[in-house]
């Protein structure tokens, strides 16, 4: 009898450890060069979430990668690179990758390569290609529930987008290291390196010069806000730019820390400054203590 309960306990065991062992194996999965972006990430979608890994290369899309809710989209660094399939490249109008609703989303070690003609004449106008779109619905300051939530993007680089990354309607937003350049280049002042509308609980922050930046973008700003609530910005590059080096508007408990700003508002246009807050709504401190870097 004794023997008998050990056996059923040790296979009880087994069972258990196989059941653990599959399910680390379904929410990790690497993503060759050769596999289509899209079916990986809906493949960890479908096991409730995970990580998606990314090997070094360059992995061309044919439509937008819809980002899904609890999963980790996680490279090598800038040697991983998302851009177009260079038979669309000149055509396509969409972002590279977004969403309307999400929770739990985390990118990082990524590269993200739009493909706008970028010469100072151009007349590229295809505004959809942005790098990062999070197109979701709410507006914190009005009290309302966002339909984008915990949002984490760590070491991610855009260029040559519309917008670099353009995020509305969103909450619990953080972004360390982002490097956002050569993006704006289509109507000037619409698009920017970043823009973020309708979004609550932000930090930006930068942890070394060399980790990052909001610079070059050829017609617009460094950072653009609108509708912002409860901003902490920390130790920011932010450079070289066409416009205002950040532009905000309708903005509530903006903190900005140790920022450093040059050389913006290289279009000449009248009145540019390197900070600017328009409207009724201008609650921004331009000298705020450093904050603790509690991550969530």
């Amino acid at each position: 009898m004794i023997t008998a309960i050990r056996f059923l306990s040790w296979t009880l065991f087994l069972a258990l450890a196989s059941c653990i062992a599959n399910a680390t194996a379904a929410a990790t999965l690497a993503c060759p060069l050769t596999q289509d972006l899209s079916a990986c990430m809906e493949q960890v979608a479908a096991a409730s979430g995970g990580t998606l890994r990314l090997a070094p290369g360059t992995y061309f899309l044919n439509n937008s990668l819809i980002l899904k809710s609890n999963v980790t989209l996680t490279g090598a660094g800038p040697t991983t690179v998302i851009t177009w399939n260079p038979a669309i490249a000149r055509t396509v109008n969409a972002p590279l990758l977004t969403a309307t609703a999400i929770d739990h989303l985390a990118i990082t070690d990524v590269k993200l390569v739009g493909t706008l003609d970028q010469r100072p004449d151009s007349q590229d106008l295809r505004t959809d290609q942005i790098g990062l779109f999070l197109n979701c619905a709410g507006d914190p300051t009005a009290g309302e529930k966002t339909g984008c939530n915990d949002i984490t993007l760590n070491n991610v680089e855009v260029e040559n987008s519309s917008d670099g990354i353009h995020i509305k309607g969103a909450s619990h937003l953080r972004a360390t290291d982002l490097k956002l350049h050569n993006n704006g280049n289509t109507q000037k002042d619409y698009f920017h390196n970043i823009y973020l509308r309708r979004v609550a609980d932000v930090r930006l922050i930068q942890t070394a010069k060399n980790r990052g930046g909001f610079y070059a973008s050829p017609r617009g700003h460094g950072i653009r806000g609108s509708h912002l609530i409860n901003v902490y910005m920390s130790n920011l590059e932010i450079y070289d730019n066409a416009d205002y080096g950040i532009h905000m508007d309708s903005v509530f408990n903006v903190r900005l820390h140790d920022l450093h700003l040059s050389h913006n508002c290289l279009s000449n246009k009248p009145g540019c400054v390197a900070i600017k807050c328009y409207g009724p709504q201008c609650d921004v401190n331009e000298h705020a203590p450093a904050e603790e870097d509690n991550a969530r």
